[in-house]
């Protein structure tokens, strides 16, 4: 079975009601939505904000759904110039800028036993990518790093953030983590939201953004679900 993992409910406001033959189960307090697509079912849970959410939801779908393929789709700040708003960041490797254990001998963003970064998949990333380039917006690859702060101009240097970083959220590399330790081959999605050079705050460009990015993250799940099940990239994915 396939897994999706969203954040927020708030990113895909309708996605649920969008969606036939629908079952929902109550697992470690978060509630899994099993959806038929054609023959095989996906399902998607969504996480709750930061890491630990993160982490936990994705053993649930590891642990009680046996899913062998995990996709987090979700929003994004943009910390790089040429990443603009609704853009897509497909990434290829995956990394923190909240941790510091260098005085134990471990790169600066390196978890103890951990590597310095997570690279994804490459022949499962190609398969995403497959349906990623039918879209009219701008596909980006690169790096994306995850902590527990949501970044912004005026906090942005307080963290040593590796400079080939086009993006940062709030799960992506916890979730990459535990499948890294399940064997569970993992990709993330992820639609610009704001970005550390607008003229408005990050918070403010997040909330009037909601609607533009949250039907994208909605359209990419179903378009992501169906060309997993079919076995190729959907030809449409203006519907």
């Amino acid at each position: 079975m396939i897994g999706f993992i969203i954040a927020l409910e708030s990113e895909t406001p309708n996605l649920i009601k969008s969606l036939t033959d629908v079952h929902t189960s109550k697992v470690n307090n978060f509630n899994v939505y099993i959806s038929k697509f054609l023959d095989e079912y996906v399902c998607l849970i969504y996480s709750g904000v930061g890491k630990v959410n993160a982490a936990t939801a994705t053993l649930t779908l590891i642990n009680h759904f046996k899913v062998d393929k995990i996709i987090n789709i979700g929003s994004c700040g943009a910390i790089a110039t040429n990443v603009g708003l609704c853009d897509i960041v497909l990434p290829n490797v995956i990394g923190y800028y909240d941790v510091d254990v260098t005085a134990f001998g471990y790169e600066k963003n390196q978890l103890p036993h951990e590597p310095t970064s997570y690279v994804i998949d490459k022949t499962f990333t190609e398969e995403i990518e497959k349906v990623l380039k039918l879209y009219p917006n701008t596909l980006h690859h690169g790096k994306i790093v995850t902590g527990e702060t949501f970044v912004n101009r005026k906090n942005v240097s307080k963290y040593a953030i590796d400079e080939k970083a086009i993006g940062v959220d709030m799960e992506s590399a916890a979730i990459a983590q535990v499948c890294l330790h399940n064997n569970v081959k993992f990709v993330t999605i992820k639609v610009i939201s704001d970005s550390i050079f607008n003229v408005i705050s990050n918070e403010e460009a997040w909330k009037s953004n909601a609607t533009l990015f949250g039907g994208l993250i909605s359209k990419i799940f179903t378009d992501v679900a169906y060309a997993l099940v079919y076995k190729q990239p959907t030809t449409n994915p203006s519907n």
